[in-house]
């Protein structure tokens, strides 16, 4: 069974939960051996290199369609911190530094939106996050230009002061439902994942201080700034989050969005055309 997590913050929680759920080590190694940002694990998703893992939303789509997703997921009601659009014409931060005291950024004001609100001469097309698909996607739904951040850059780059809109407070706002960025989905083996993401949502897990402390030094945010952003994720699908990803979905279509597909390299397609030719 290979199964696939994304390697950011908000996923801790569940790391935690893995360790201590009864499973076989061989499963556990290969599940922290698989990590990566969600546009690769989404590939990988595609190939069937992995049988299960968490799916941004745009690619879990199929998922969804034939049931082949679970309850868990990663939720946001509101302003989620780490998926932000940020103006292009804005200068890049200095790196930051934890020794130092910075001030908190005020993610949403009326100024920033105005800025990065699309306009009918603005491009509709926003600067790709190459680590995120459903991010990119619900830029353009939200109408927002600028270029997209997520993860535990977004997350650094919101503490050190950047300005820049939560995209996850934007759909809020406008639709009043949560949004889900990512989805336990899988391939194969439906009754383990279905329980494992049962037994996930339903458990209060509490992260041991060391790992903690352990991310902080590794993330270069402080450890009680993570506690405070994973305040602002849950896991649970229940009704409400269902009716923000039927609502997201139906959005997608309006705008006449793709969800992504599988992408063969290059050097591959060259080479099977190639070989077709000469037969």
């Amino acid at each position: 069974m290979r199964f696939g997590k994304i390697q950011y913050l908000n996923l801790v929680p569940f790391d935690v939960f893995l360790k201590s759920y009864p499973l076989h080590s061989r499963f556990k190694l290969a599940a922290f051996a698989r990590k990566s940002y969600p546009a690769k694990l989404n590939q990988s998703f595609f190939f069937r290199r992995i049988d299960a893992g968490f799916i941004s939303t745009i690619a879990g789509y199929k998922s969804h369609q034939k049931r082949k997703a679970t309850c868990a997921g990663i939720i946001a009601k509101g302003a989620v911190w780490s998926v932000l659009a940020i103006d292009v014409e804005s200068s890049p931060k200095p790196p930051l530094d934890s020794s130092t005291k910075v001030a908190r950024a005020a993610i949403s004001t009326k100024a920033s939106v105005k800025t990065l609100a699309s306009s009918p001469h603005s491009p509709k097309i926003p600067r790709k996050d190459y680590q995120s698909d459903t991010s990119n996607i619900l830029c353009e739904v939200l109408g927002l230009r600028g270029s997209v951040l997520i993860g535990d850059r977004a997350l650094q780059y919101r503490f050190s002061g950047g300005e820049a809109i939560d995209m996850g407070q934007q759909w809020w706002d406008r639709y009043r439902l949560p949004f889900v960025f990512g989805r336990l989905c899988y391939n194969n083996h439906a009754a383990l994942y279905a329980k494992l993401a049962k037994a996930f949502t339903r458990r209060r897990v509490k992260i041991p201080y060391y790992i903690l402390q352990a991310r902080a030094l590794e993330s270069k945010i402080p450890r009680n700034y993570i506690k405070e952003y994973l305040t602002h994720i849950h896991y649970s699908i229940g009704v409400k989050e269902r009716l923000g990803l039927d609502r997201f979905y139906r959005a997608v279509r309006l705008c006449g969005l793709k969800p992504p597909k599988r992408i063969y390299p290059k050097a591959t397609t060259n080479t099977h055309h190639t070989n077709r030719t000469h037969a």
